[in-house]
């Protein structure tokens, strides 16, 4: 099922990857975990512009 709103949602990931990813500067001791949580922020855009749902995990 594609979302009506996949771009608005995608371009939400992509800002949630940059605010995460940026947070490095503040605690580079945690640049490896804050660089793999942006990794998996735009992937999570690129299914949701690919047309994917997100599947909540339980």
């Amino acid at each position: 099922m594609y979302l009506s709103n996949a771009q608005r949602w995608a371009k939400l990931c992509e800002e949630q990857a940059k605010i995460i990813e940026n947070l490095s500067n503040t605690f580079p001791q945690r640049q490896a975990q804050h660089k793999e949580l942006g990794y998996c922020w735009r992937n999570l855009a690129d299914k949701v512009r690919s047309g994917e749902s997100p599947k909540v995990l339980q």
